[in-house]
């Protein structure tokens, strides 16, 4: 597996594998009217949109890594510094039969390092929606700790409580610093 920076030839496979994450991961949490609906168009305008105005590559406000095995898409971490000075984690995703073999630690490892080359000092946080256990106990194995809850509404009409977990900046140096050196990328 490699992880690199992500450019717009990822586009639409980025769309596909974070709606088919979607589709998996909140069925019985959002309504199945809107997983089923308009989700991969919204998809596919949200990344070809952040793909077309930014070159992840070679922005520092932004940051989007893929994991890729050959020619196949395993999953994709996107960050980006937000107004407060903080890092929104915005995206993980990985491939849903392929939860759970290490990608996604991967993926925050790169992430955290991107963060703390890029922006030093900063603390990172996501938001996670609060039916998704098992995301937020992967991010709890990783440090992260909740820090408020609220009620997100989505643009599709229907509500959902959120919780936001961070990592302040030691913790974010700690995870970032936790990975092999034959996993280091070139920030």
């Amino acid at each position: 597996m490699l992880i690199r920076f992500g450019t717009r030839d990822d586009a639409e496979r980025i769309a596909v594998l974070h709606t088919n994450s979607w589709l998996t991961a909140y069925a019985g949490i959002m309504p199945t009217s809107y997983l089923n609906g308009p989700l991969l168009d919204e998809r596919r305008t949200m990344w070809n949109t952040r793909l077309t105005t930014v070159a992840p590559e070679q922005d520092h406000t932004s940051c989007l890594l893929v994991a890729v095995e050959d020619t196949a898409l395993l999953g994709f971490v996107y960050l980006t510094l937000q107004a407060d000075g903080r890092i929104l984690l915005d995206n993980l995703h990985v491939q849903p039969g392929r939860k759970r073999s290490g990608i996604g630690r991967q993926l925050m490892h790169h992430a955290f390092t991107w963060a703390t080359t890029r922006h030093p000092g900063k603390a990172v946080y996501l938001e996670v929606l609060h039916d998704n256990a098992s995301a937020i106990a992967f991010y709890r194995r990783l440090n992260g700790h909740p820090t408020k809850e609220f009620i997100e509404r989505f643009p599709a009409g229907f509500e959902l409580p959120v919780v936001e977990c961070a990592w302040n900046p030691d913790a974010v140096r700690s995870l970032a610093d936790h990975r092999s050196t034959s996993d280091r990328l070139a920030f």
